[in-house]
C-alpha cells in the first residue's frame, strides 16, 4: 500500500539452525451467547521456540515447546481448578510449524508429549500421553495464535512508515471457514527489529457446521482486532498485544443465539 521513507530494503526472517527463544503468552477469552457471558480465567503460557534445522530454501523448521502453563486466577475463581490441572497435561506439549523467510507460517501440528509414567518392562519406548477435550481446547487456542507470531513481509523493498496488508485463512483447528485480512504499518526499524501498528477484519460466508454431531447454520460473520508491538527478523521474539473480537449469529433447529467472543492475547 506504501513502501515508506528511504532507505528501503527486502525485510526476510533469518534464523540460525539450533537458535532458541523463550517468551510468555498471555490469552484471556470471553465468550457472549444471548444473555448468557462466560469468561474464561487468564492463562499464561511459558513457551520455548527452536529453530530445529534450516531447509536449502531459508524455510526454517520450528518447534514451539509450552514449558508450563499457569493462571493468577483464584482456585475459587470460576474455571480455575480445570485450567490448573490442565497445566500439567499441557507442559511438553510442541507444537511444530514451518517459518517460511517472508513470514508465512505452515504445516502446524500438534505433537503430544511422552507418557513419563512408568509402565513394564524397559526398552519399549515412551508412550504418548492422550490430550482430553478441554486440553485441546487450550492447545486450539494456542496453535490459532501461532501464525501472530510472525509478520507475513512484503516482496518489494520497504522503510519507516511502510504499509502492506495480507490475508490468511484461520483454518484449520477452526470449525468455521473464516479469512482474515490484515493492515501492517511500520513505525520503526532498527536492525533486525521491526516496530508495527496492526488492524484487521474477519469474515466468513454463510455456512452450516456440526457441533456435537448437530448442524448449525453460522451466519453474519464478522470480526476486528488491533494489535502493536515488535518483531526481531533475527531472533523470532515478538513482543506485543492484540484485541479480537468476532460475531455471529448461530441457529440449531428453531433456536437463534447472537454470540461474541473476545480474545486478548499480550506477548512478552
Amino acid at each position: 500500500m506504501s513502501p515508506g521513507v528511504l532507505p528501503q530494503r527486502v525485510l526476510r526472517y533469518h534464523l540460525p539452525k539450533g537458535m532458541k527463544t523463550t517468551f510468555e503468552l498471555e490469552l484471556e477469552g470471553k465468550l457472549v451467547a444471548g444473555e448468557i457471558t462466560s469468561a474464561s480465567p487468564p492463562l499464561t503460557f511459558a513457551l520455548a521456540i527452536t529453530v530445529d534445522d534450516v531447509l536449502p530454501d531459508g524455510r526454517m523448521k520450528l518447534a514451539t515447546t509450552i514449558q508450563d502453563m499457569t493462571t493468577p486466577a483464584a482456585l475459587d475463581s470460576p474455571g480455575a481448578p480445570r485450567a490448573q490441572a490442565d497445566a500439567a497435561a499441557l507442559r511438553g506439549v510442541i507444537v511444530a510449524a514451518m517459518l517460511s523467510p517472508d513470514g508465512t507460517i505452515a504445516d502446524v501440528k500438534v505433537v503430544p508429549p511422552a507418557d513419563t509414567g512408568t509402565g513394564s518392562g524397559s526398552g519399549s519406548g515412551s508412550k504418548v500421553k492422550p490430550l482430553s477435550d478441554a486440553d485441546k481446547a487450550l492447545i486450539d487456542q494456542l496453535v490459532q495464535a501461532m501464525p501472530k507470531l510472525a509478520m507475513p513481509l512484503p516482496t518489494t523493498p520497504v522503510g519507516i512508515g511502510a504499509k502492506w496488508r495480507s490475508s490468511r485463512s484461520l483454518g484449520p483447528v477452526s470449525p468455521l471457514a473464516l479469512t482474515s485480512v490484515t493492515t501492517i504499518d511500520i513505525d520503526g526499524i532498527s536492525g533486525s527489529t521491526l516496530t508495527y501498528e496492526l488492524s484487521s477484519t474477519v469474515h466468513g460466508d454463510d455456512q452450516t457446521v456440526k457441533q456435537d454431531g448437530v448442524d448449525v447454520a453460522v451466519k453474519g460473520i464478522t470480526g476486528t482486532a488491533k494489535g502493536h508491538g515488535t518483531f526481531d527478523l533475527e531472533k523470532l521474539a515478538p513482543l506485543g498485544m492484540l484485541s479480537a473480537e468476532l460475531h455471529m449469529e448461530m441457529t440449531t433447529g428453531s433456536d437463534t443465539t447472537t454470540m461474541m467472543m473476545s480474545l486478548e492475547m499480550h506477548s512478552h
